[in-house]
This record gives C-alpha cells, sequence and structure tokens, in this order.
C-alpha cells in the first residue's frame, strides 16, 4: 500500500520524529502538516495519508475518504456473547481448548486472533502481508486500554504476536506439527453485505485468496486442524476445498476445516 505520513496539525516532537521514521520505514515522505488539511494532501499526493496521533498510534485516511485504525470492533460482541452462551461459531470450528497454540494467517485487525487468545490462554501468532495495516495494529494492540466489560480480555491483547510477512512464505520457514490451529481469514469474495467494521480495511488490504500450495503448507504445519473463514457459498468455487468439512451456519459467514492429526 502507498501512503504519504504527516501528523495532528500540532504536533510533538516525538510525533515529528515517529512521522521521519515511518517515512523511511515506508520508503515515503513526511508532509508537515501545518495547515494542510487531509483531503488537500490525498488530492496533491494521490495516496492515502498516515497520521502518527498524539499518543503515537496511527490513523489511516483513504483515498474513498475512510478511516482506519485500531480497535476491538466485533471482538467485543463476540467476547460478551462467547462468555455468556459458551458458542462462538469461531471457536468451535477451531475445536480450541485451552492450551492450544493458534496462528493466524490473516492478521488484519486482530479481532479473530483476540478471541482465539482469549480462549486459549496462549500467544497468537499473526501474520499480516501489508506492512501499513502491520504497523497500525502492532501499536494498536500494544496502547489499546481494555475498559469496561472488555478489560476480562486485558491479557488476550498481550498474547498477540504480530508479523509482517506473506504468509505463505511464513508458513514455508515453519517446522512441521509447530501449531495446533493454522486458521486463514482471507478477504471475502463478494460479500452479499455491507459492513462499517470492515469497509475501511477491504479497500485497502491484500485480497488473496489461499491457494492450494499454501493450504498444503498450513496442513503440514498444523497438529490439529486447518480452518478458512470464507462467505456463504464460496467452498464451491474452488475444487481444492473438496476435501475440507463446512460448518452449517445461519448467517453469511462460513467456516470450512480439515482436522490433520
Amino acid at each position: 500500500m502507498e501512503v504519504v505520513i504527516t501528523t495532528d496539525k500540532k504536533p510533538t516532537p516525538e510525533m515529528i520524529e515517529d512521522a521521519e521514521k515511518l517515512a523511511k520505514k515506508f520508503n515515503t515522505v513526511h508532509i508537515h502538516r501545518r495547515h494542510n488539511t487531509i483531503n488537500q494532501i490525498k488530492k496533491r499526493y494521490n495516496r492515502n495519508v498516515l497520521v502518527v496521533n498524539r499518543d503515537l498510534s496511527l490513523t489511516l485516511h483513504t483515498l474513498k475518504g475512510q478511516k482506519l485504525f485500531f480497535h476491538p470492533g466485533l471482538f467485543k460482541i463476540r467476547l460478551l456473547n462467547y462468555i455468556a452462551t459458551g458458542n462462538e461459531a469461531m471457536i468451535k470450528a477451531m475445536n480450541l481448548k485451552r492450551g492450544d497454540t493458534v496462528l493466524d494467517c490473516n492478521l488484519g485487525l486482530a479481532q479473530d486472533a483476540l478471541l482465539s487468545a482469549f480462549v486459549s490462554k496462549q500467544p497468537v501468532t499473526g501474520v499480516e502481508k501489508d506492512p501499513v495495516i502491520f504497523e497500525i495494529v502492532k501499536r494498536g494492540l500494544e496502547r489499546y486500554k481494555p475498559g469496561g466489560k472488555l478489560k476480562i480480555a486485558e491479557d488476550a491483547f498481550k498474547r498477540i504476536k504480530p508479523v509482517c510477512a506473506d504468509n505463505a512464505e511464513f508458513l514455508k520457514a515453519q517446522p512441521d506439527k509447530s501449531y495446533d490451529i493454522v486458521y486463514f481469514s482471507p478477504m471475502f469474495i463478494k460479500p452479499k453485505w455491507h459492513c462499517d467494521v470492515m469497509s475501511p480495511f477491504r479497500e485497502v488490504a491484500v485480497k488473496d485468496f489461499v491457494s492450494p500450495e499454501t493450504l498444503k503448507e498450513a496442513e503440514r504445519v498444523a497438529r490439529k486442524r486447518v480452518v478458512i473463514k470464507i462467505n456463504k457459498g464460496v467452498k464451491e468455487l474452488f475444487p481444492y476445498l473438496s476435501d475440507y468439512t463446512l460448518q452449517e451456519s445461519s448467517t453469511n459467514v462460513e467456516y470450512i476445516f480439515k482436522d490433520v492429526s
């Protein structure tokens, strides 16, 4: 993803220093904010704008006018429902137990990884291919302070271990049977609904589906199960998923899985 870097309108020296470092890291330019608006910067450079906030968290302003930043989003709703009922579709598809290790191959905004970490009570490795999204989420996990009903999951935020890498290459480098569960949540193909939480992420995220070669690597690396989150009807589009079991769902989100033990 191509970006330019700027700050809030009244940056501290620390914010400016951080913006300069990010500009070097992403091989781009740091625009001193002064009186420039975000829209003016987008128009001038025709790029997404990554803003360093006062607490050094990051907000991405996309070319289409959306904002991407770290927040727990649907994780809170799913967590509270799981605590109340003991049921959650992803957890069921994973057959996730306390003590299981999870490799999340599509970290995204880390909402699935957080739920996995809460249930397993183990570190969850999350692989994110896009370096800008990786930086937003890494900082978000470090800085977010869960309060209220979400405080029960405070430790889960500390258990996520983000890695910036292509998941196919990362899997190739892992030993056989090194994680209990390998999990994929690629961007949905032709989603049938609009989601305000995912809309800015969908605009800028990598949209690769899981290739047969990557899936074979995942089956080698998993000790127990490989799981893929998809939207309804997608399994039939990929013949190489024929040996994956479909978990029935009343929603537009489905999970398919394969036991490898």
